[in-house]
């Protein structure tokens, strides 16, 4: 229940506004004066002032700011015809009515409250998810000990301070490009506007390029109104360019005025319209090949690589594997209830020797198996299952204490089959032992497509 604390030195209105506020289901404390207020207010902050009459202008402004001293996001409401209501209680008293409430128009009043306090909660929520975004891409999240690493966190936070320069971030697949993007963001001035992602390799020329700009209505055959694109949408934030190698020539020459003029067109529209974003791209494409063969032009090449990251492949960087590999035990021990304490020694040795052409995010989906599957404290090599070698036998397979859902065991399964292929279903198929029917069933069984 939001509280309500109603400042009103008139009784009669002190009254009114009292119970017409507890019948809209508010918890409404009642203040006199100014000094009473804030003497309610230090004991139990409320989420909303309502300010009465005699308290306008100088008056009203101070008693706010001190309220605001005790809640930073406190909401103020004052009704503007709260004159017009104590002379039609005078009236109704004169005539000796009863003033009930439904007989004087309050609605805006209570519209008002009801409005801010939704306000407030979308703000909060807001915040909320900021904080758990920010807590979960600090620059802790860049977990690793090699020089590698380090020099990564270094050029991260410097890549902050360069805002609004534009980062290319480049590396295998699987190396954490998106994670970069991410710590960049949210621990950067524009933390609390949107982060926007452009998957540039998944959306075909046309639809990318309204998705990107917007579009006027009538600017093709489906328009019937207009519509915003992602870069109005990301005012004041950060649009991330995923994959940025694989953009379509006929897109290039108009993310190039983008990226240079910060202002664009939407389809079917001649008004130029100014936005404030940053722009961070990544891609697993060596561009400078691309450029030589005409994919790519060599003048957004330059514009984009204004702040490069190079992400180095786990491979060249064993030193972060185990400490990685700890983090993500950790991770998985809370979101599935379990006790993982580590890996054995010879668990330990087995990851070391391999190499990794997944990287990180191959290291994440077989750690998550693991634990998954895992009955006892320690993770055992014959529960890692390393570039599709060293599953054990069905038979071997050890159902954990708790039990464990067949179907998700199964659904980890077909995601890990079809990342390990890059998305190729029949070579997923394969890996599977089934048909590729019977996975195209279970990607939609588990809405994998």
């Amino acid at each position: 229940m939001s509280t309500v604390l109603l400042i009103e030195p008139d009784e009669r209105l002190q009254r009114f506004w009292q119970a017409a506020l507890t019948d809209e289901g508010f918890q409404v404390m009642t203040a006199a004066t100014p000094d009473e207020a804030k003497q309610i207010a230090a004991q139990e902050p409320p989420d909303l002032v309502f300010l009465g009459t005699g308290l306008d202008g100088t008056k009203g402004v101070a008693t706010v700011e001190a309220l605001r001293q005790m809640r930073e996001d406190l909401l103020v409401v004052a009704p503007s015809n709260a004159e017009q209501v104590r002379q039609e209680l005078d009236a109704m008293e004169s005539q000796s009515a009863i003033a009930t409430r439904s007989s004087i128009k309050v609605d805006q009043v209570k519209i008002a409250i009801t409005d801010a306090l939704e306000l407030q909660r979308l703000k909060q929520e807001k915040r909320r998810v900021l904080e758990r975004a920010q807590r979960h891409f600090r620059f802790e999240q860049i977990v690793g000990v090699s020089q590698q690493t380090e020099a990564l966190r270094t050029s991260i936070a410097q890549a902050i301070q360069a805002d609004p320069a534009t980062v290319l971030i480049t590396g295998e697949t699987g190396t954490g490009k998106e994670l970069v993007a991410k710590a960049i963001h949210y621990n950067s001035r524009r933390s609390d506007q949107p982060f926007m992602v452009v998957e540039c390799a998944a959306v075909p020329a046309t639809l990318l390029e309204s998705e990107l700009f917007g579009y006027e209505a009538g600017a093709f055959t489906d328009a019937k109104t207009s519509k915003k694109g992602l870069l109005e949408v990301a005012e004041g934030g950060t649009v991330f360019l995923d994959e940025i190698g694989d953009l379509e020539p006929s897109i290039q020459a108009k993310l190039l005025r983008v990226l240079e003029e910060k202002r664009f067109r939407r389809l079917g529209g001649t008004k130029d319209y100014v936005v404030d974003v940053r722009f961070l791209a990544a891609t697993n494409r060596h561009l400078e090949a691309f450029i030589k063969e005409g994919r790519f032009r060599q003048d957004l090449y330059f514009r984009l690589n204004v702040f490069p990251i190079g992400l180095s492949p786990l491979r060249e960087r064993k030193e972060d594997l185990l400490p990685l590999a700890k983090h993500f035990i950790e991770q998985f021990n809370r979101e599935f209830h379990k006790q993982i304490n580590g890996l054995s020694f010879a668990a330990q040795a087995r990851l070391m020797s391999y190499e990794w052409p997944g990287n990180v995010r191959e290291l994440r989906n077989v750690i998550e198996r693991s634990v998954i599957l895992e009955p006892g404290e320690l993770i055992l090599p014959q529960m890692l299952s390393l570039g599709g070698v060293g599953w054990p036998e069905v038979e071997e397979i050890r159902l954990p204490p708790g039990g464990i859902a067949l179907e998700e065991v199964e659904k980890k399964l077909v995601q890990e089959a079809l990342e390990r292929v890059g998305g190729n279903q029949t070579e997923a198929a394969k890996l599977l032992k089934i048909s590729r029917f019977a996975l195209r069933t279970r990607m939609k069984k588990y809405k994998l497509c």
